[in-house]
Protein backbone atom coordinates (compact mmCIF):
# COMPACT_ATOMS: atom_id res chain seq x y z
CA UNK A 1 0.00 0.00 0.00
CA UNK A 2 2.82 2.43 0.82
CA UNK A 3 4.35 1.69 -2.57
CA UNK A 4 1.11 2.68 -4.33
CA UNK A 5 0.95 5.96 -2.41
CA UNK A 6 4.59 6.76 -3.17
CA UNK A 7 4.15 5.84 -6.82
CA UNK A 8 1.01 7.99 -6.98
CA UNK A 9 2.84 10.97 -5.53
CA UNK A 10 5.74 10.69 -7.95
CA UNK A 11 4.10 9.33 -11.11
CA UNK A 12 0.31 9.79 -10.95
CA UNK A 13 -0.39 8.89 -14.59
CA UNK A 14 1.58 5.65 -14.36
CA UNK A 15 -0.27 4.84 -11.14
CA UNK A 16 -3.64 5.42 -12.81
CA UNK A 17 -2.65 3.11 -15.69
CA UNK A 18 -1.46 0.41 -13.29
CA UNK A 19 -4.65 0.68 -11.24
CA UNK A 20 -6.70 0.47 -14.42
CA UNK A 21 -4.82 -2.63 -15.62
CA UNK A 22 -4.57 -4.58 -12.37
CA UNK A 23 -7.45 -3.49 -10.11
CA UNK A 24 -11.11 -2.54 -10.22
CA UNK A 25 -10.51 0.85 -8.56
CA UNK A 26 -10.79 2.93 -11.72
CA UNK A 27 -14.22 1.53 -12.66
CA UNK A 28 -15.74 4.54 -10.86
CA UNK A 29 -14.43 6.86 -13.58
CA UNK A 30 -17.55 7.03 -15.74
CA UNK A 31 -18.04 8.09 -18.52
CA UNK A 32 -14.80 7.03 -20.16
CA UNK A 33 -14.06 10.48 -21.64
CA UNK A 34 -14.15 12.02 -18.16
CA UNK A 35 -11.51 9.51 -17.05
CA UNK A 36 -9.42 10.39 -20.10
CA UNK A 37 -9.65 14.12 -19.36
CA UNK A 38 -8.71 13.47 -15.75
CA UNK A 39 -5.74 11.38 -16.84
CA UNK A 40 -4.32 14.13 -19.06
CA UNK A 41 -5.40 17.32 -17.28
CA UNK A 42 -5.79 16.54 -13.58
CA UNK A 43 -3.95 13.31 -12.71
CA UNK A 44 -3.55 13.98 -8.98
CA UNK A 45 -7.20 14.95 -8.61
CA UNK A 46 -8.29 11.87 -10.55
CA UNK A 47 -6.09 9.66 -8.40
CA UNK A 48 -7.45 11.28 -5.22
CA UNK A 49 -11.03 10.72 -6.42
CA UNK A 50 -10.32 7.05 -7.16
CA UNK A 51 -8.64 6.52 -3.78
CA UNK A 52 -11.43 8.25 -1.83
CA UNK A 53 -14.07 6.28 -3.68
CA UNK A 54 -12.21 3.01 -3.06
CA UNK A 55 -11.71 3.55 0.66
CA UNK A 56 -14.93 5.41 1.54
CA UNK A 57 -17.39 4.10 -1.00
CA UNK A 58 -18.51 7.53 -2.14
CA UNK A 59 -17.02 10.98 -2.58
CA UNK A 60 -18.99 13.63 -0.74
CA UNK A 61 -18.44 17.36 -0.42
CA UNK A 62 -20.24 17.31 2.92
CA UNK A 63 -17.40 15.20 4.32
CA UNK A 64 -14.66 17.68 5.19
CA UNK A 65 -11.86 15.13 4.84
CA UNK A 66 -12.94 14.31 1.27
CA UNK A 67 -13.23 18.00 0.46
CA UNK A 68 -9.76 18.82 1.82
CA UNK A 69 -8.14 15.91 -0.03
CA UNK A 70 -9.77 16.93 -3.32
CA UNK A 71 -8.82 20.60 -2.89
CA UNK A 72 -5.19 19.71 -2.07
CA UNK A 73 -5.02 17.41 -5.12
CA UNK A 74 -6.46 20.15 -7.31
CA UNK A 75 -3.91 22.65 -6.00
CA UNK A 76 -1.07 20.20 -6.67
CA UNK A 77 -2.33 19.76 -10.25
CA UNK A 78 -2.51 23.51 -10.79
CA UNK A 79 0.92 23.93 -9.19
CA UNK A 80 2.37 21.38 -11.59
CA UNK A 81 0.95 23.35 -14.52
CA UNK A 82 2.30 26.68 -13.26
CA UNK A 83 5.66 25.29 -12.19
CA UNK A 84 6.23 23.68 -15.56
CA UNK A 85 5.36 26.92 -17.37
CA UNK A 86 7.71 28.97 -15.19
CA UNK A 87 10.52 26.46 -15.74
CA UNK A 88 10.02 26.52 -19.54
CA UNK A 89 9.86 30.32 -19.59
CA UNK A 90 13.09 30.60 -17.57
CA UNK A 91 14.96 28.16 -19.83
CA UNK A 92 13.87 29.79 -23.11
CA UNK A 93 14.23 33.41 -22.04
Amino acid sequence: MCFVVLLGALLPRLTIVLLWLFTEWTRVLQPWWLALLGFFLLPYTTLAYVAIHHWSGDVSTSNMVHLVIMIVALLVDFGAWGGGHRHYKRKSG
